[in-house]
């Protein structure tokens, strides 16, 4: 007995056109859902770079930041150093002024002390004075004089008086001229004529020149003429 054949159903050319249809969109779909494996592996890439390059950049923020807190501070310190600096040397200077003027006043203290006893010496006379005699009147004077001279004596002031009989000629280191005197001598010229005031040295150093007045020579109208 024949076993009966079954018969498939046959597909039709547009069944057959569909089913292929819809395998080649599955197979987009996967291929565009799955990417090669050489493009993962560079994405992989590129984003190990990425945290690298983060890293380094997160590291140089981090010592920069190091950096300028070591300058700020530094900075601070250099401000407070000069600060010191300046406090002491003006503390120093103060002292070395006041230290100064002590040693100044320390100096001058008995000249001011001799000066002061003077001045009252001198009140107490200038009360009667004229009550005293002319020659009472010049006594005393003298005295001021001698006193004064023996302050400045005292004080390593030499007073000096030049004797122009001896020494005729002018001598600019130790004197000066206040006044010129016309004269038609000609052996005259440069010679001294009159000492006005004292000269003072300081330890062999002039401190107050003598004042002096001078001949010049100058030709007479006949001597110009006979030119």
């Amino acid at each position: 007995m024949k076993l009966e054949e079954k018969q498939l159903p046959e597909m039709t050319v547009p069944d057959l056109e569909i089913q292929n249809f819809n395998k080649e969109i599955e197979t987009q779909t996967n291929s565009e859902n799955e990417l090669p494996l050489s493009e993962n592996l560079n994405l992989e890439i590129k984003s190990e770079k990425d945290q690298t390059e983060k890293l380094k950049l997160s590291e140089q923020i981090e010592d920069l930041n190091k950096k300028m807190d070591e300058m700020k501070e530094l900075f601070s310190k250099k401000i407070l150093s000069i600060d010191f600096e300046k406090e002491t040397a003006d503390r120093l200077h103060k002292e070395l002024q006041e230290y100064k003027n002590d040693i100044y006043f320390k100096f001058i203290k008995p000249l001011i002390m001799h000066f002061i006893d003077m001045r009252e010496s001198m009140r107490k006379n200038v009360q009667d004075f004229n009550n005293k005699t002319d020659e009472d009147k010049l006594k005393l004077l003298n005295s001021y004089i001698e006193e004064i001279q023996i302050i400045l004596e005292n004080n390593d002031i030499e007073i000096y008086e030049t004797d122009k009989d001896i020494d005729k000629n002018v001598d600019m280191k130790k004197q000066k001229i206040i006044k010129k005197i016309e004269t038609p001598y000609e052996e005259l010229h440069g010679r001294i004529f009159h000492i006005s005031s004292n000269g003072y040295m300081y330890k062999g150093r002039v401190i107050s020149p003598e004042k002096v007045e001078v001949n010049i020579y100058k030709k007479t109208t006949e001597e110009l003429k006979g030119e």
